[in-house]
């Protein structure tokens, strides 16, 4: 039977625990436990309790529950696409650039590779030979495109296993570069979908226990502002990641790293390749590694609020 007080949370335990007893004792009858549907219907009504806000102070009781619905999401979402980068691919460490086989840099899910034109070659023709090279090495390579003016060049892209290369042969540098990061593998969406539902429904019922402690609290207000403070450490990473999230899962033509969300292995803030493209990138105030410190300070405040919200009946009991 303690198994089914489980189901309700700690605050009614405490508070009403000798009048939950006393139904299990009415429900159990002579069997010596309740039967199966009151079992499921007392399971039930303490879950329904857990994701129950507060009545008094209403208002500020949901924006908390909401906040930390939120934050729930995003951190699942982060939880759940960091599992799909385990299934990345391997980057190759040699690639055929023109006419040779160059060794290439990889580093933080990136390579990177350059080699100059044959002798005697021009740019279109120093990517055709390695588009060539390419496709007979088991790559599918895309069509040949062109751009004109400052930066012109010939390119196109190639994928295998897994990996995407972006080839370009700049005609003023008189060389090929190629740049490549890993695909989206197939597990990836599966996994932050089911990371941001579990992250989802971890955050409600978590808010709303905040929020019953914060109300019945000795000292609500200061444990009020503490969960706020907590909050706004926290939201600038969550909005940031959810934001670079949804870029590298829509972009339709991925430049640089494709926008890899955890590029150094799990992140909970704003991707670089996103700060740049809002004119955040450095000499800003915060880089990606402040927004990925922010949430654990956060984290730490809400905790502190949480552990400070002693409730008023405890103090009572005591006196």
């Amino acid at each position: 039977m303690n198994r089914l007080l489980a189901a309700y949370p700690a605050r009614l335990r405490r508070k009403h625990g000798d009048e939950l007893i006393a139904t299990l004792h009415e429900m159990a009858g002579p069997h010596g436990r309740p039967r199966r549907p009151d079992q499921v219907r007392l399971v039930l009504d303490g879950l329904r309790e857990r994701f129950r806000p507060p009545v008094r102070h209403r208002p500020l009781a949901l924006l908390t529950a909401v906040v930390a619905l939120l934050v729930g999401g995003a951190l699942g979402a982060a939880a759940g696409s960091w599992l799909g980068t385990l299934s990345y691919a391997e980057l190759p460490t040699t690639m055929p650039v023109g006419a040779q086989t160059t060794h290439v840099n990889v580093a933080d899910r990136y390579l990177w590779a350059e080699a100059a034109f044959p002798s005697g070659a021009d740019a279109a023709y120093a990517v055709q030979q390695t588009r060539r090279e390419l496709a007979s090495a088991g790559w599918r390579p895309g069509p040949i495109g062109s751009r004109e003016g400052v930066l012109a060049n010939v390119h196109f892209a190639a994928e295998q296993g897994g990996v995407r290369l972006d080839v370009y042969a700049y005609p003023s540098l008189g060389s090929v570069t190629i740049a490549g990061w890993p695909t989206r593998p197939a597990p990836y969406l599966p996994l932050t979908i089911a990371g941001t539902v579990l992250g989802l429904l971890a955050g409600w019922p978590a808010g709303v226990a905040l929020a019953h402690r914060i109300q019945a609290a000795r000292r609500p207000l200061r444990s009020g502002t503490l969960t706020a403070m907590g909050f706004a450490l926290i939201l600038p990473s969550a909005v940031g990641f959810v934001a670079s999230l949804w870029t590298y899962l829509t972009v339709s033509d991925p430049l640089g790293t494709g926008g890899l969300v955890h590029v150094h292995g799990f992140a909970f803030g704003p991707t670089l390749d996103f700060m740049r493209a809002l004119n955040m990138g450095e000499g800003w105030y915060l880089t990606p590694s402040d927004f990925q410190q922010l949430p654990l300070f956060g984290f730490a405040v809400l905790a502190l609020a949480a552990t400070l919200a002693r409730p008023r009946y405890a103090y009572e009991a005591v006196a």
